[in-house]
């Protein structure tokens, strides 16, 4: 082979690569490099156990990209950073654009792995906003479609993690080059320490959180005129449900950062998925979201509808009360119905059956409980799984019921853009594993504001106040993460 590895090079030792890996990894870049067909390639390594939110804030890059993701519950996360591919979409036919730029890419990238594992290889990391188009000046750096190949990533999965490094070919002059890069940043992930990095000081008890921003009566009359709109237009028969949210910003919160706020909330929120996508313009979108939207692995596609609310009670008998209340009251129940409906609608088209439980369960989070079914369908073998996303979303847990005649009300009975807020944002990759979340109890951080966000399900027999005291109780979860009591 005219570009083989220089047997005379002096190695250092690799962490984690083995000399049977460091043999299979020199022959499979060399093919790589003769056969030239390739323009990408991935390289997947296990390691040692390792906290993957510590590795990310230990490596943290205010100007790249930078992403995390995690269920404790399930004992799996994510944590990535460093851009090497980024897919952008805009407009109606943004789910079908990403899907086609990811199946493209599939095609371009070469995989290697040291052992077989789901979660080796290429990964798309991302998020999707709410409408086709971003327009509000917060939500400048986050593109209406956005998914990321990262250059390093790294999963744990139970009590297994495995890194994988992300590659450009043409960066590399030579086949010996690519092999040094590749044990080079293996040995960085045995090196890094606490001490590689000064930008994320523990906030200290003395330190006195700003208070928070005035809501103002301004602010619940427009909610409450809103709400009383909505309800006019349904018993017009304009729509049947209509989900409205609320927006406040923070000021002057720069103590805390973001893999801080995610800390926070994946301790609190064992349950749900906690997500960071940090843009290298600076700004991060992240939350702890209890609504999956969808997870697939191969043909199999499960999906959740969680619609109905209620708070969480004081001792086991008022809460036990409250499931009750919740369960039986018809104002939820037809809340809830309404998503019910919509999601078998639309995996229709996508599914060769679809299978769900006949009555709603109770799904209880730390300071709220929600009416949950469960959803699973078998999709047919041409289902583009961006694209049941995208015929997913928005479901009328945040949007409405029907969509289409729903949909030109919320920005107009709203005063700001949702951007990301409530839309897809979670990861697949090139095995056709994946899973999407409903970007719902989330925040923006800007480097001068931080933006939360929270809403609730309006139909027939909504109170206006009830629903703003429930929007209430759903910005709890990010204003206790930076802090606030």
């Amino acid at each position: 082979m005219s570009n083989n590895l220089s047997p005379d090079i002096q190695e250092s030792p690799a962490a984690y690569l083995s000399e049977q890996a460091s043999i299979e990894l020199k022959s499979f870049i060399e093919q790589l490099y003769d056969s030239g067909s390739q323009e990408y390639a991935t390289f997947s390594f296990p390691i040692d156990a390792i906290d993957p939110l510590a590795y990310l804030e230990m490596c943290w890059q205010k100007d790249c990209f930078e992403y995390y993701w995690e269920k404790p519950a399930d004992e799996f996360a994510i944590a990535a950073g460093s851009e090497l591919i980024n897919i952008s979409a805009t407009g109606t036919n943004r789910f079908a654009k990403s899907h086609a730029q990811v199946t493209a890419l599939k095609d371009q990238t070469a995989e290697f792995s040291a052992v077989s594992h789901p979660y080796s290889g290429l990964m798309f990391l991302g998020g999707f906003s709410f409408f086709n188009e971003v327009t509000d000046t917060p939500w400048k750096s986050f593109d209406p479609a956005s998914l990321t190949i990262p250059k390093w990533l790294i999963v744990k999965d139970g009590k297994f993690t495995i890194a994988t490094i992300a590659v450009s070919l043409g960066s590399f002059s030579s086949p010996g080059a690519l092999y040094h890069y590749i044990r080079e940043k293996l040995n960085q992930l045995s090196n890094v320490t606490p001490t590689d990095t000064d930008e994320n000081e523990p906030i200290r008890d003395s330190e006195i959180r700003p208070p928070l921003p005035g809501v103002g009566k301004a602010d619940y009359n427009h909610w409450i005129s809103s709400v009383k709109t909505a309800k006019h237009h349904i018993e017009h028969g304009q729509f049947k449900k209509i989900v409205l949210a609320r927006h406040i910003a923070v000021s002057n919160f720069e103590t805390i950062t973001p893999t801080q706020v995610i800390n926070n909330l994946r301790q609190q929120y064992t349950n749900c998925y906690n997500f960071l996508v940090h843009s290298a313009h600076g700004d991060t979108f992240l939350g702890s979201t209890p609504e999956r939207l969808g997870s697939f692995r191969k043909r199999l596609f499960l999906t959740d509808a969680l619609a109905g609310s209620i708070k969480r009670g004081r001792t086991a008998t008022e809460d036990s009360m409250l499931e009750k209340d919740l369960s039986a009251s018809p104002k939820n129940r037809n809340e809830h119905n309404f998503v019910v409906k919509a999601i078998e609608e639309r995996l229709a088209p996508f599914a060769a059956s679809v299978n769900r439980s006949r009555q709603p369960e109770v799904k209880k989070l730390s300071n709220v409980q929600h009416l949950y079914t469960p959803i699973r369908a078998q999709l047919r073998p041409d289902a583009g799984i961006l694209e049941v996303i995208g015929q997913l979303h928005p479901t009328p847990a945040v949007g409405g019921y029907p969509w289409q005649k729903a949909k030109p009300f919320i920005s107009e009975l709203e005063d700001f853009d949702r951007g990301w807020y409530a839309g897809p944002v979670g990861w697949l990759n090139s095995k056709g594993t994946g899973e999407f979340a409903v970007a719902i109890r989330s925040g923006l951080l800007t480097k001068k504001e931080a933006h939360f966000f929270a809403g609730c399900g309006i139909v027939a027999d909504s109170d206006p106040s009830a629903e703003w005291e429930e929007t209430n109780l759903k910005l709890k979860p990010m204003l206790s993460a930076l802090q606030y009591d």
